[in-house]
């Protein structure tokens, strides 16, 4: 993380106005073959795969691509428009069986007894059997690793009872999480009526699983998985590129095609990404290793003062120090590399501070702009520690000081 430089405007107690100047042209005269020409122009039908304002190419039908430390959004495509998420589905019900041994109801060695509703569970699978007794935490990388629909029944019905009554619950703590366009009907993602999420919804279950379960996140980069002597890989190709990949979980059926949710570190910076609507495992691969070499390539984080330094000193009185320090309350922004220099800062405060001042009071406030920016980003000013007032007599001398200093 480099320490962004750009233009600091700083404005005591004022409001800055800008205008932006219109220039006019002359109108010139068309010749018919211009006209011709235009309307072949016209008629010319955009590349719909081609995003701005950065010109990326993204041959998903749904596609995001976010900063994880930032939280900043690199790229989206129908980002927030529901699709049927297949085994990515798993990423919940993983969520759900971690949740649960982190609370203690389960345990990693605790048995599960394999039903037949597990064992003639069409698709990818662990090779269970009736009767079986497997682990938890076998199950739990049957269903990450190989995707074995088997497992998430039967860990489903070990959880919840019955699988209709975990997917409940499945959408239940999603929604808790924000996942508002998500309903979960079966915990492995066969395609059913009314079950769907979105490309938002996929990355926060992600987020929260990185976040709230790190002790068994790691499950996910595992290249294989052996069950009953059976030796199968890891369906998530970008695990055996350099990229950093560490997760999270690939998905594929017929409509809404081949999908994967990736994650992937590089210097110490995060990327998560979701892309649906490919064509086959190859493609799948391709394009996200494309996007994520993309966004760690073109954007990086910048920091626009380090953080516990303050941005600026500010003058106060009736105090026994004559200056505080501020900092902003937010370090870290991602930026298009080739276009750090067009931020642009606006620092506001009020011209004359008094004591007491409390540790996180706001003292101020940084206004952010950027011509690849929607909307403006606004970040308070804060104190790091209490600021004492003076004692009376200290009060007085200041006073007299300032009105002096003032005629």
């Amino acid at each position: 993380m480099s320490l962004l430089k750009f233009l600091f405007i700083v404005v005591f107690c004022c409001t800055t106005n800008q205008a932006d100047a219109k220039l006019k042209k002359a109108p010139t005269a068309k010749s018919k073959s211009s006209k011709k020409n235009q309307k072949i122009k016209q008629e010319e039908k955009p590349n719909i795969n081609i995003l701005e304002p950065y010109g990326i190419e993204v041959s998903s039908t749904h596609a995001l691509l976010v900063d994880y430390q930032t939280g900043k959004i690199l790229l989206e495509k129908n980002a927030n428009e529901p699709f049927e998420p297949a085994s990515m589905t798993k990423i919940m019900t993983a969520y759900m069986v971690m949740k649960a041994l982190k609370e203690g109801r389960i345990k990693p060695e605790s048995l599960v007894t394999i039903s037949h509703n597990a064992r003639d569970i069409e698709g990818s699978d662990m090779f269970l059997e009736i009767g079986d007794q497997v682990s938890v935490q076998d199950l739990l990388k049957g269903l990450i690793i190989v995707s074995g629909n088997d497992a998430a029944i039967a860990l489903a019905e070990y959880l919840s009872g019955t699988q209709g009554a975990f997917a409940a619950d499945m959408t239940h703590v999603a929604k808790e999480m924000g996942c508002s366009q998500t309903d979960f009907k079966n915990a492995s993602g066969l395609p059913q009526e009314g079950h769907k999420t979105t490309a938002h919804d996929l990355l926060i279950m992600s987020k929260r699983t990185l976040e709230d379960f790190p002790e068994w996140y790691g499950i996910h980069k595992e290249l294989k998985f052996k069950y009953r002597k059976i030796e199968q890989p890891n369906r998530n190709l970008l695990l055996q590129k350099n990229i950093g990949c560490d997760g999270v979980k690939t998905g594929y059926a017929s409509q809404p095609g081949y999908g994967i949710v990736a994650s992937a570190v590089q210097n110490g910076r995060r990327l998560f990404l979701v892309v649906t609507g490919l064509r086959s495992m190859k493609q799948r691969a391709d394009e996200a290793y494309r996007l994520l070499q993309w966004g760690f390539g073109t954007f990086g984080n910048y920091t626009i003062a380090q953080q516990g330094k303050p941005i600026i000193e500010l003058p106060i009185r009736y105090s026994p120090q004559e200056i505080v320090e501020a900092e902003p309350t937010q370090h870290l922004f991602t930026l298009h590399r080739n276009r750090i220099n067009q931020m642009k800062a606006v620092i506001k405060y009020q011209s004359i501070l008094e004591a007491p001042i409390k540790a996180g009071d706001q003292v101020g406030e940084v206004t952010l702009t950027h011509p690849d920016w929607n909307e403006q980003v606004t970040i308070p000013l804060i104190v790091k520690k209490d600021i004492p007032r003076s004692s009376f007599l200290s009060r007085i001398g200041q006073t007299l000081k300032y009105l002096l200093q003032k005629d």
